[in-house]
């Protein structure tokens, strides 16, 4: 895996990711699953900049990396305030998490057509 040499270990199952793993998982596209249970679509583009869309809302953001941690903040959802979290890999998922927090997200990479066709269903623009 090209990402061993930038993986260290985390709990049982999981690997943290170094700031060259976590700058690797960008740009993409992602479907998250934020703590408190809703679905979030991330669009997360070079030059550190985010579109998201939940609940027929869509948002503009930023990403960063600080250390060995991903920032990310979103103008309305975290009204520009910007959290911070370790980044581990379990499986398919990635999971940001904080000391203060805890999980924040899970998120899992989708193909660029699967995401348009789940930001298009989620506008209630998918007619089939």
């Amino acid at each position: 895996m090209a990402l061993a040499c930038f993986l260290a270990p985390a709990h049982a199952g999981e690997v943290s990711l170094k700031a060259d793993a976590i700058q690797q998982l960008f740009p993409g596209y992602y479907q998250a699953e934020v703590y408190g249970g809703y679905t979030l679509l991330i669009h997360a583009k070079s030059g550190g900049k985010l579109e998201g869309k939940a609940f027929g809302r869509e948002d503009k953001g930023k990403w960063t990396i600080v250390g060995d941690r991903l920032c990310v903040s979103w103008k309305s959802w975290t009204k520009g305030q910007s959290k911070c979290g370790d980044i581990v890999r379990a499986g398919d998922w990635f999971i940001a998490r904080n000391q203060k927090e805890g999980q924040l997200l899970r998120f899992t990479a989708v193909a660029s057509d699967k995401f348009e066709q789940q930001v298009a269903s989620a506008s209630g623009l998918d007619r089939n």
